[in-house]
């Protein structure tokens, strides 16, 4: 007797489907959950050419996303504060007074711990004068302007002015 791999259930005969992009060995009542491992492609279904003619994919221009011109907050945020703290010659202690914040948040902010939000950010760049964020289609590492995806969030926003 065999075990069920989706409900444990022992019974004599197993079979092999695909449930969720993982092939598994299940009863005859557990195999409606899934499809054959033979009819099944992570590719999907490969496109039936309608005509004879083959045509080449013309690159799709990506239209300006809503989100590539919002501010995102610098990787080096912690140390920026610190330096711009230590430059000015004040205490953790003393700055916050100034900034009228708890001495703890901004000793969270200078060790990554804590995060500061856009009031936060606003009054640390008054004060300190420097510049805790950056535009995130600019320099990010993990952006890309080119995407053959198609449409995005941002393609379908009507924002009202």
């Amino acid at each position: 007797m065999q075990m069920c791999e989706l409900c444990g259930k022992l019974t004599e005969k197993l079979y092999k489907v695909v449930i969720e992009g993982s092939e598994m060995n299940v009863c005859k009542e557990c195999a409606k959950f899934g499809k054959s491992p033979k009819t099944y492609s992570r590719l999907g279904k490969k496109p039936i050419p309608t005509s004879g003619k083959t045509t080449t994919k013309k690159p799709v221009k990506r239209r300006r996303d809503l989100f590539d011109s919002l501010p995102i907050l610098r990787e080096d945020y912690g140390d920026l504060i610190r330096e711009a703290r230590e430059k000015m010659g004040l205490s953790i202690e003393e700055l916050a007074k100034k900034l009228k914040m708890k001495s703890s948040t901004l000793q969270k902010f200078e060790r990554y711990e804590l995060e500061p939000n856009e009031k936060e950010i606003k009054i640390l760049e008054k004060w300190l004068k420097i510049s805790l964020t950056e535009n995130a289609g600019e320099d990010s590492q993990f952006y890309s302007g080119e995407s053959d995806e198609g449409f995005t969030l941002g393609d379908f926003i009507k924002i009202k002015k």
